[in-house]
């Protein structure tokens, strides 16, 4: 999802305070102007020093779209002559054992696979852009013409001609190179975009020229382990202004940035002139394994998460950060040496052994663009980003040393800069000069180890919660690139980055379920022998499956596009394809039912966290990686941190999310006999002490049923809910949010005092005839006790309708069969106060 500013940008043109770009001038137009922004700046046969540059993939290429030429029905399809979903490559590097192929452009296609041809086949669409595409391209946002009139698109062709130019630069995975004249490379896996042929480890000597684009750098010399390598000139060269007026990127200040501590990886190729030119930046720091800041314990990591992550954002601009939440017991001994503060150390002695090979699932969360060059101004909320992606740990070429790689499942809408739905690598979504978001935004992305989802294979089935995201991700990515065959992918509260990342998690777990249920000998296997390591494992993931469930459908129940789309792949998967009726479209729910059904999932901090939080009550440690505008070179921008609704106004915010917990939040059948037993528990003890001081009668006199329901559902808005929503939702911590004991206690006792001193200041203000019952003490320790029962239900539930039922019952039973309406004073103020009112005795 975009966030507000990025949905919306029609700002000033370069410079700052110029006037505005014509309309239909996107930002990735502006950045087109520059030579280096263009693939024919690099030659495609460049040959660099093995010891000081390595490739940046086995196979790289750049993707170009076949003509379009006249099809039936007056339709355009891919040249070719055949069906096939194809495009060309123009290899750039290549293997060794294939370097004859090295600078030739080759047909690419899919590898010839039941499963996989039947997912292609799901996705393929006719596109056609309509008026709303036409509306969205004037206001400076790129969409797919190219592929407009062409019949049966599929992900390969989404992808090349997704922007205007073939300059989409890829990696290829799983590749099998088909004999011919020439030769068809076939692939197994979806492209994954790249940015940069070339990848060096540098630090920075000496920083000169405008803007500080010449860099005077060393190279990192494997053999000592230090930077004493040879030293050479590159450039890094300042891009052009965006549609705002901003520079996404810039090298000024690089050399002193403190970020660049550990080195930086150079992503780029060779001029015509041979000098090598930065097109993406990474900082080395940031991917070696490990933290150098932990925060142990269960509630400690939970209140960093929504607190302490994003504390202060702007100050820390130009910064980078790694933090270790550690949840689970193995924290304590942390804690103990620590006095429960915060560790600090290095990457070799803090955190959960990063071995080679070693996957984990990663939150991906953006924020704001602030400062005087920043985003629109006086905005409530910073909506922000979200995605989910993968990260794993690969040897390093450089250094020998572990590092970590990191891919992200970009479900990404139409926008000005040019940034394609689809998997990218950090190098082109994080990293690009161009249109990547290290110099502009602050960034968290959480990394959880598998070992609490890790790959379980149990007789011939194998179950990889991260392989099916995966797959279901590349579907959803790539319906984000036709758009359902209008070539427009906007975002609404129900459809965006946030809600459709859920939807691919969804259906991830779905699938999942599915296999596991379509394999008796499976199921089999795990009742005779329930004590297997295996089955325990198996169990914890059920577990772990079931709390992200009741994240991603809260209310209970899925969201019926959800459903339908999720049935779809999963018929295309098992049957190899779909026919008949089976063949429907893709669905995108709008309404405000799908969105309520999604509630948890409406904006990008909200589900990161709450994502977050769920895998570290499951015993994950959790790796934050923190960027704040590196390198922070331009002082008129600053970072923001992304919000909850209203989230720049703190008490509104957390007043607001608290409510909408609180009624969203289904009552669990746990929940429900835990009500029963403090509703039951509660009114023994009510109606024993009432009846023994007096303050109760001995007998029930019923009201006649019509009257007394009428008269008890009256009781149900006030005081029940009103007074629920006030001293125990607006009150007390949502019981998710780490709050510890002591503030929890300390919490609840203002609540608990703040109720009962309510009543005699509400009889002594606006409600004279209640004086006398009000400041009873007998009636207060009723109060009490029904305080404390309605808190007790709240913080265990985290749902309204708990302590609404106690207490709309315990005031509908009082007033009514246990008559307490007979000690109001209905006369007027004056004869009241003259008079003590008459009190029945029983």
């Amino acid at each position: 999802m975009l966030s507000i500013g990025l949905a919306s940008w029609a700002g000033d043109a370069p410079p700052l305070g110029g006037s505005s770009p014509p309309d239909g001038v996107s930002s990735y137009d502006l950045a087109q102007q520059a030579a280096f922004n263009r693939p024919a700046f690099y030659p495609v046969d460049q040959r660099l020093d093995p010891e000081l540059f390595r490739s940046n993939g086995d196979w790289i290429g750049r993707l170009i779209l076949p003509e379009a030429r006249p099809g039936t029905a007056g339709v355009e399809t891919a040249s070719g002559g055949d069906d096939d979903d194809w495009v060309w490559i123009q290899l750039e590097q290549t293997p060794a054992s294939s370097r004859r192929l090295q600078g030739q452009t080759l047909r690419l296609t899919w590898r010839d696979t039941p499963r996989l041809r039947a997912l292609v086949e799901a996705v393929r669409t006719d596109i056609h852009l309509g008026a709303a595409a036409d509306q969205a391209e004037a206001a400076g946002n790129v969409v797919p013409r190219r592929l407009d009139g062409r019949r049966r698109v599929g992900p390969l062709q989404s992808l090349a001609g997704a922007r205007p130019n073939d300059d989409l630069q890829v990696r290829l995975e799983q590749v099998e190179v088909v004999a011919g004249t020439p030769p068809t490379l076939t692939i197994g896996r979806p492209p994954v975009q790249i940015t940069g042929r070339w990848v060096a480890l540098v630090r920075i000597v000496k920083q000169s020229g405008p803007n500080g684009e010449s860099l005077l750098v060393r190279h990192f010399n494997r053999r000592s382990g230090r930077f004493d390598g040879p030293e050479q000139t590159v450039r890094l060269p300042q891009q052009p202004r965006d549609r705002n007026g901003r520079w996404l990127s810039t090298p000024r200040g690089l050399a002193s940035s403190p970020a660049g501590s550990d080195g930086w990886y150079l992503y780029g190729a060779q001029d015509a002139n041979g000098l090598f030119t930065v097109q993406a930046l990474e900082p080395r720091q940031l991917i070696r394994p490990g933290a150098d800041q932990q925060v142990p314990g269960l509630n400690a990591g939970l209140r960093y998460l929504r607190e302490g992550n994003w504390l202060h954002t702007p100050e820390r601009r130009g910064s980078l950060g790694r933090i270790l939440l550690q949840g689970s017991s193995d924290a304590m001994g942390v804690a103990a040496t620590t006095g429960g503060a915060t560790a600090t150390g290095t990457a070799e002695t803090i955190g959960p052994a990063w071995t080679l090979g070693r996957r984990a699932l990663v939150l991906h969360l953006f924020g704001g663009i602030g400062g005087p060059g920043g985003e629109a101004r006086g905005s409530t909320t910073i909506t922000g980003h979200f995605a989910l992606g993968e990260a794993s740990v690969v040897e390093d070429p450089f250094t020998g040393q572990p590092r970590l790689a990191i891919r992200y499942h970009q479900i990404y809408a139409n926008n000005p800069n040019g940034i394609v739905a689809g998997t990218q690598d950090w190098s082109a979504y994080m990293g690009d000069l161009q249109r990547g978001w290290l110099g502009s935004r602050p960034v968290s992305d959480v990394l959880i180890p598998e070992d609490t989802f890790s790959e379980l294979r149990i007789g011939g089935t194998r179950l990889s919660l991260l392989d099916e995201l995966g797959l279901q991700a590349e579907v959803l990515m790539a319906r984000y690139r036709s758009g359902d065959g209008t070539g427009l992918s906007s975002v609404t509260p129900a459809t965006s980055c946030v809600q459709d990342s859920s939807q691919a998690l969804y259906a991830a777990l779905r699938r999942l379920r599915t296999q596991v249920q379509a394999d008796p000998a499976l199921l089999a296997w795990l009742k005779a022998h329930p004590d297997d390591p295996s089955s325990r494992v198996f169990r914890q993931q059920q577990e772990l499956a079931d709390d992200l469930d009741r994240l991603l459908t809260p209310l209970g129940m899925a969201r019926s596009d959800w459903q339908g789309n999720a049935e779809r792949v999963e018929v295309a998967i098992s049957r190899a394809g779909l026919t008949g009726a089976e063949a429907t479209s893709f669905r995108r729910g709008q309404s405000v039912t799908d969105i309520l059904l999604s509630w948890r999932s409406l904006l990008p901090r909200g589900a990161h966290d709450a994502m977050a939080s769920v895998f570290l009550h499951h015993g994950s440690p959790l790796l934050l990686l923190r960027t704040n505008q590196v390198a922070g070179g331009d002082p008129s921008l600053e970072p923001l941190a992304p919000t909850l609704l209203l989230g720049r106004i703190p008490p509104l915010a957390t007043l607001l999310s608290r409510t909408a917990s609180a009624l969203l939040t289904p009552i669990t059948p746990t929940g429900v006999t835990l009500t029963a037993v403090l509703l039951v528990g509660y009114g023994a003890v009510a109606l024993a002490c009432g009846r023994r001081n007096g303050f109760l009668p001995r007998h029930w006199r019923w009201p006649k049923p019509l009257p007394g329901l009428v008269s008890s559902l009256a009781l149900l808005p006030m005081p029940a809910i009103g007074e629920e929503l006030v001293f125990r939702v607006a009150l007390l911590p949502q019981p998710d949010s780490g709050t510890s004991l002591a503030t929890g206690l300390a919490w609840g006792a203002l609540s608990t005092g703040l109720f009962v001193l309510y009543h005699p200041l509400a009889a002594a203000l606006w409600y004279p005839a209640a004086r006398r019952v009000f400041s009873d003490g007998r009636f207060l320790s009723q109060c009490l006790g029904l305080a404390v029962v309605c808190l007790v239900a709240f913080a265990t539930t985290g749902s309204l309708g708990p302590p609404v039922l106690i207490h709309w019952l315990a005031v509908s039973l009082w007033l009514g069969p246990l008559e307490g309406r007979l000690r109001f004073d209905t006369r007027p103020v004056e004869a009241a106060e003259a008079a003590p009112a008459p009190v029945r005795s029983r």
